[in-house]
């Protein structure tokens, strides 16, 4: 009886999974400050995804979490985690919490994102281990399967000269470029609009690999006015920067605005 009843009630409470889309193209708020609320701004404001940083985030993963359970009331934002490393354990709790989509960085083979997706993925097609302990779970893992997209960072010399290999990963959806830590393996300095025609070459072969095989193309970009130019490009989703560089732009215009006034009356 007692099996039953567990069984009874895993199905009733997977029941209400409704699995998000990935649309583009589109912007996606990249939030390195850790606070639910501002997670809850980017989905009103209309943002297509939010990718939540625990790489770089300075921020515990149980406030990450929570990052990704505002996000279950916003139909239209996919919600997004970009992990610390290419490792099970920590792309399972993800997925577990929530998420439906993974970042894993520094993917510079084709084997290190076959490990990748393996981890995403529930048998056959995978490693994953069942324990979906927050809502948005199925009870279905086929449906679950096919919900989560599986983003690999294209951020290294290696990952370019791998490129082909990487992006023809049988369950690999997409490419994210991140365009600092590539122009560093590049020998280029460190830029979010890199200018290095061999950093732009680069950058181009992975949006073109993208679309030849119909996978999400990403790239994080340091302004507004590039971010159109990339979609207009023909990347899938565009993050114009991160939160805490709006944050400080804004702060910095608003500090302006009193140093100018000083600045009049003296």
């Amino acid at each position: 009886m007692a099996h039953r009843a567990v069984l009874k009630f895993t199905r009733r409470a997977m029941s209400g999974f409704t699995p998000k889309q990935l649309k583009g193209p589109g912007l996606c708020a990249f939030q390195l400050i850790g606070d639910p609320i501002l997670t809850e701004h980017y989905a009103k404001a209309g943002f297509q995804a939010v990718l939540v940083d625990m790489q770089h985030g300075i921020y515990s993963e149980s406030i990450a979490f929570q990052c990704i359970h505002r996000l279950e009331k916003f139909p239209n934002c996919f919600p997004m985690v970009r992990v610390s490393d290419n490792n099970p354990g920590l792309i399972q709790r993800a997925l577990d919490a929530g998420a439906h989509g993974i970042l894993a960085p520094m993917i510079n083979n084709a084997e290190e994102a076959k490990r990748l997706v393996a981890s995403c993925r529930y048998p056959p097609l995978g490693v994953r281990s069942w324990g979906p302990t927050r809502a948005l779970a199925s009870y279905n893992t086929v449906e679950a399967n096919n919900a989560i997209k599986v983003i690999a960072m294209i951020e290294t010399a290696d990952a370019i000269k791998n490129l082909d290999e990487i992006l023809d990963v049988e369950g690999l959806d997409g490419a994210f470029i991140g365009p600092c830590d590539l122009s560093i393996s590049l020998g280029a300095p460190p830029l979010s609009n890199p200018t290095a025609p061999h950093v732009v070459e680069a950058i181009t072969k992975t949006r073109e690999g993208c679309q030849k095989r119909g996978k999400i193309g990403m790239i994080f970009v340091g302004d507004k006015a590039r971010a159109q130019e990339a979609l207009e490009e023909g990347w899938s989703l565009c993050i114009p920067a991160a939160d805490i560089s709006w944050m400080t732009e804004t702060i910095a215009n608003i500090v302006e605005i009193g140093r100018a006034s000083c600045r009049e009356r003296v």
